[in-house]
């Protein structure tokens, strides 16, 4: 009795391989073997990836199937403002001449995006092209920068030993956007109008010089016209400025963004003559969340364009390795392959980021993984794009250890200079009259960039 049970066994056993074997034989792969995610830096099975026609990096994607007939395809943060984004019931077309499957189709995802895809899978490979065109909405246009004007505004000033409001000559609108609200009638609260005042006076100089347009395309990437011409603080450029030589120019400036005298001359000046180019896609994108503006940065990609046409050229092993620390939410792993980056180009803005101190570090990291959102608001023909003070704060706190940091990089005679010293402490120091001491004088401080519509 037991062996004839012993062989019923065997015989359901038997069948059900056979049946297994009788089900897959007939099948190019089974669905174990493309059923896998796929990315550049999970080895061997790699991504080729392209989004509006660009290669794109620094992405997965999984697959999905019970029966290598059809299955589900799941975009990770591909689509803009997506972190996951399933495509149910994609359908396999046996490609026997080129040992894949292949497949195409149109789904409209859980955020109103459209997406149009086309590919083909095997067990190491995955090819994949991708076309999005995000929900309409008001935004989806060109920008140019504001022009520079100045104007009557109320700021606080004193009058009879007193802080009061008064009207003077401020800046009404230019290319970086300033808001306060709410703030004290005390000295701490004057000294702040004048700390911002300094900020505004130089980025509305120096950012015109950087940027020319900023367009959000239907596709969600962000392109802009940026500068290939050097930056200049009048006649010199930034680039070969001498630290003895052309100390008391830059003086100059210095003092026209502290005081408030900067004019549009002054800007247009630095205009002159520039060359502008296009931005590639696919390294910055943008998405609407609860009517805010959440811009997102492709940090892979982004390091990729920077050393495309570097002298020294970065190991393809340093990328994979920083689309791994992403995925895996590993800011410290992340943090030191930066620095291994920044060997290689020494770029002083990364220089600043890889020398910060583990919990600073979080939060740019927090960035890096989660997207900056941004406040939008439409105001007299002007469109306002603006972080909130709640989510500058964090950053201004950072600034005071941020100090040492920058005065490393300057050049020796620059940030032994008084006025460089005076300007940093005014910007980063902890001094009663510095920035991140003064912040909370007021409850409202609105930082951004002035855009204008284009028609």
């Amino acid at each position: 009795m037991r062996n004839l049970e012993k062989l019923f066994w065997v015989a359901c056993a038997v069948f059900f391989f056979t049946s297994c074997e009788e089900t897959y034989n007939d099948k190019l792969f089974w669905p174990g073997e493309i059923s896998r995610e796929y990315g550049s830096y999970i080895k061997p099975y790699t991504l080729d990836l392209t989004y509006s026609g660009e290669k794109l990096i620094g992405k997965t994607i999984s697959f999905k199937t019970e029966d290598s007939e059809t299955g589900t395809l799941t975009l990770n943060d591909v689509i803009p403002g997506e972190a996951s984004t399933p495509i149910n019931g994609i359908k396999l077309y046996e490609n026997e001449e080129k040992g894949n499957y292949t497949f195409n189709g149109t789904n409209i995802t859980m955020g109103g995006a459209t997406v149009k895809y086309s590919g083909s899978i095997t067990p190491k490979a995955m090819k994949l092209d991708v076309n999005v065109t995000m929900p309409q909405n008001r935004w989806n246009k060109s920008y140019d920068l504001s022009n520079f004007t100045k104007g009557k505004k109320m700021t606080i000033g004193t009058s009879g030993g007193e802080y009061v409001w008064k009207e003077t000559n401020e800046i009404l609108t230019g290319a970086f956007y300033v808001h306060m609200d709410d703030v004290e009638l005390t000295q701490a609260g004057s000294q702040l109008f004048l700390r911002m005042k300094l900020i505004q006076n130089a980025l509305c100089y120096f950012i015109p010089q950087l940027l020319q347009t900023i367009t959000l395309q239907p596709d969600g990437n962000i392109i802009a016209n940026y500068t290939t011409s050097p930056v200049y603080i009048g006649k010199v450029p930034i680039n070969e400025i001498d630290p003895d030589k052309d100390v008391a120019t830059i003086a100059m400036f210095v003092m026209k963004f502290m005081i408030g005298t900067m004019s549009a001359t002054d800007i247009n000046s630095a205009l002159a003559n520039r060359t502008w180019a296009t931005s590639p896609i696919n390294l910055l994108t943008w998405s609407v969340n609860n009517g805010k503006l959440k811009i997102n940065l492709n940090l892979p990609a982004i390091i990729s364009q920077v050393t495309k046409d570097s002298e020294t050229p970065i190991d393809p092993g340093l990328i994979s390795g920083i689309v791994e620390a992403l995925s895996k939410s590993d800011a410290i792993q992340l943090q030191k392959l930066l620095g291994t980056v920044n060997a290689v180009l020494g770029n002083q803005y990364l220089g600043i980021i890889t020398n910060m101190n583990e919990s600073n570090f979080q939060q740019i990291f927090y960035l890096l993984t989660e997207g900056i959102t941004f406040n939008v608001e439409e105001e007299e023909g002007h469109t306002h794009l603006y972080l909130t003070k709640e989510s500058t704060t964090a950053f201004i706190q950072l600034l005071p250890q941020l100090q040492p940091v920058i005065e490393n990089l300057l050049p020796e005679n620059m940030a032994n200079n008084t006025t460089f010293k005076n300007l940093l402490g005014y910007l980063m120091g902890t001094n009663e009259d510095s920035l991140p001491i003064l912040w909370n004088a007021a409850n409202t401080i609105d930082l951004g960039l002035d855009l204008l519509p284009q028609e």
